[in-house]
């Protein structure tokens, strides 16, 4: 019996082995065991040979308590002599029962129920006969308790499997061997792979290959006691061959007496939390990227527009002493070396516009691949000599949508700076064109243009094998003066990045010291159903026999007086305003005798947009050019429908052109 009841897994395994034994050796006609439930009551969980009358009748008596120390057994040779049984003597006596034993259930807590034997006539109960039932009773008890323990423990395990297989977060044990011993259902959830198969395995084979000597050196750590907590953030390989982030929290797992007996702790995916930083990091990037470009823009603007200005004084003046020396050849030649220079500081002004993205642009559909073939042989004479220039063109390239003469200092900037990153050193210039579809991972490489929208793009390569650039060069190539040649001026990247810019594009930059250097530029393709418009033909200058009254108005001092000098000498009749207030006040009193207005955008008191606006709703027939160091598409659209614009710095043909123009055009003037 006794070895029966240590391997029962089940209480009603242990009372049927109970009552077996007690008939065999007390010789009762039938039997039974009853417990204490929760609530105090005691009630039937086994008997032999009883009637559902009978045990309804007398369940829940009991001589004892729940509980009650060392009671003792009770023996009834005759039921009729207890009175307590009196309110149950006419089913006992249904029943056939004359004698009955009742053995109590003890364990360290007190009784828990009792054995019942039951006689169907009359006995004598003997002294040995009882302790042999009081020790199966004891027994019976033992195994009964152990089993409760058993039961409330594997209860206690299901509801903390439940508990913990419900929770997001993986709860893990390591044991001193570095091997897995415990993971939850969360772990399938992360990586894809069964508990099961994990179980007894090496930790670490389930971590990314480049965290595992870290996370041996933290796992050492914690198991030698050297730290007592941990907080870290790993990598985590999935089944599928990829990997997820996770943040560890983990401590040293203790026994009742301290003794380290390996790790444990939780694995929460913050695979999504990383992908949000990481995103709102790069987002920040690009956004403080973005403001110090348009700060620098405004500033090389501004500059320009300026600039712009102080030239129209040089070249202007310049051009109106050369008219006036033809009879001394030395004033001659120095006049038309500062004219000279003059233009060509204009040149570095257009390219600071362009690097502002306020350059000026004729927008129209354009072949790529013909500008860039244009462009590689005119520099065919100025790249190095020891350079090789190979070019791919792809057959069928679409048309993309530019002004040709910026796209043009596009591909000779870049084809300049691929020669100059040769150096004496023999090397390969490739340059290549071809049709590719963008998308975000694409744009994600992007030094600019990194917001452009997905599509089809025209792609411009030059690749040079010459001594490439190592990251900090690179964070600086398209800032305006910043050269890491010998000599330059550091605008031809910062140029280019101002018309690409301008032209909706985007720039790729690939490049490692010794390794060369790819500059892959970006253009949205236009659709096959977009041709190629021929170019308007810039009109002849208008004879010099149509005169008028032009009224300039600018705050530069010099343009002022060279613009009147000039269109004086030119037959008209000039008048200036040193801003749009005192020119309005000048018209108001003066209207008739002016048939034009020449008005500057940017001036102080009244800007050129305010005073046009009064113009036009005073006087709408007045025709207006506007003047702009900037180009006329940085010109707001509704200032536009003017009669024309100057660009600053311009030569007096184009002051002359433009006037002429617009007086010819109002109907004013005299022959």
């Amino acid at each position: 019996m006794t070895v029966a009841m240590s391997r029962a897994t089940r209480s009603a395994d242990i009372f049927a082995e109970a009552l077996k034994a007690i008939r065999s050796v007390g010789g009762a006609s039938r039997s039974s065991v009853l417990l204490f439930d929760p609530d105090g009551v005691m009630r039937f969980k086994a008997w032999d040979g009883l009637s559902d009358r009978y045990r309804k009748r007398v369940e829940g008596h009991t001589p004892w308590t729940p509980g009650q120390p060392h009671p003792e057994p009770i023996v009834l040779p005759d039921v009729t002599l207890d009175p307590g049984l009196a309110p149950y003597l006419d089913v006992i006596r249904a029943e056939g029962i004359h004698a009955m034993m009742m053995v109590p259930l003890v364990t360290g807590g007190g009784t828990i129920g009792k054995f019942m034997l039951y006689f169907d006539g009359p006995h004598d109960f003997e002294e040995h006969e009882t302790a042999l039932v009081q020790n199966i009773a004891a027994h019976t008890a033992f195994a009964v308790d152990r089993q409760r323990v058993v039961e409330a423990l594997r209860e206690s395990e299901e509801r903390y499997r439940s508990v913990v297989d419900h929770l997001e977060e993986v709860v893990f044990q390591i044991g001193l061997d570095a091997t897995w011993t415990f993971l939850n259902a969360a772990w399938e959830e992360i990586t894809g792979s069964s508990v099961a198969e994990r179980l007894g395995k090496p930790a670490t084979e389930d971590t990314f290959p480049d965290d595992r000597d870290e996370n041996r050196a933290r796992f050492q750590s914690l198991a030698t006691g050297e730290t007592s907590f941990a907080r870290f953030e790993t990598r985590c390989l999935t089944k599928s061959g990829g990997y997820r982030w996770v943040e560890v929290c983990a401590r040293p797992t203790l026994d009742a007496e301290g003794k380290i007996l390996g790790v444990s702790g939780t694995l929460s995916d913050v695979t999504e939390r990383r992908a949000a930083a990481d995103a709102l990091q790069e987002a920040e990037i690009r956004l403080r990227e973005t403001q110090r470009l348009e700060a620098l823009g405004l500033l090389a603007g501004g500059i320009a527009h300026d600039f712009n200005n102080l030239l129209v004084g040089i070249l202007s003046n310049a051009s109106l002493a050369l008219s006036q020396v033809d009879d001394r050849p030395a004033v001659s030649e120095t006049l038309a070396e500062i004219e000279l220079a003059g233009r060509r500081a204009a040149e570095l002004t257009k390219q600071l516009l362009a690097y502002s993205g306020k350059g000026k642009f004729v927008i129209q559909p354009l072949s790529l691949c013909e500008l860039v073939e244009d462009s590689a042989r005119l520099l065919g004479a100025a790249i190095s000599k020891k350079a090789t220039l190979e070019t791919r063109f792809a057959p069928g390239v679409p048309l993309v949508e530019g002004d040709a003469t910026q796209l043009r200092q596009v591909s000779m900037n870049l084809l300049i700076n691929a020669s100059d990153a040769l150096g004496d050193q023999p090397g390969t210039i490739h340059v290549e064109i071809e049709q590719v579809d963008v998308d975000h991972s694409l744009l994600a490489r992007a030094a600019y243009g990194k917001d452009q929208p997905e599509g089809a793009y025209v792609s411009l390569s030059v690749i040079d094998s010459g001594c490439g650039m190592d990251e900090a060069t690179l964070a600086r190539i398209f800032d305006p003066f910043f050269t890491s040649k010998f000599h330059g001026r550091g605008l031809g990247l910062a140029a280019v990045l101002g018309i690409v810019r301008g032209h909706k594009g985007a720039i790729i930059v690939d490049s490692a010291p010794g390794k060369g250097t790819r500059m892959q530029v970006l253009l949205p393709a236009l659709g096959a159903e977009q041709r190629v418009v021929p170019p308007v033909p810039r009109p002849s200058r208008p004879s010099a026999t149509a005169r008028g009254r032009v009224l300039v108005v600018d705050d530069e001092p010099t343009v002022r007086k060279v613009v009147k000098i000039a269109l004086e000498q030119e037959g008209y009749a000039a008048h200036v305003a040193e801003d749009g207030r005192k020119a309005l006040d000048w018209l108001e009193t003066r209207r008739g005798e002016i048939d034009l207005v020449l008005l500057d955008l940017t001036m102080p008191n009244l800007s050129g947009e305010e005073t046009l606006e009064v113009l036009r709703s005073k006087w709408p027939e007045l025709p207006v050019v506007l003047m702009s160091g900037y180009s006329d598409d940085a010109v707001p659209h509704a200032l536009r429908d003017s009669i024309g614009f100057l660009q600053k710095p311009f030569e007096l043909d184009a002051l002359f052109e433009a006037v002429a123009r617009a007086v010819k055009a109002s109907g004013g003037g005299r022959s």
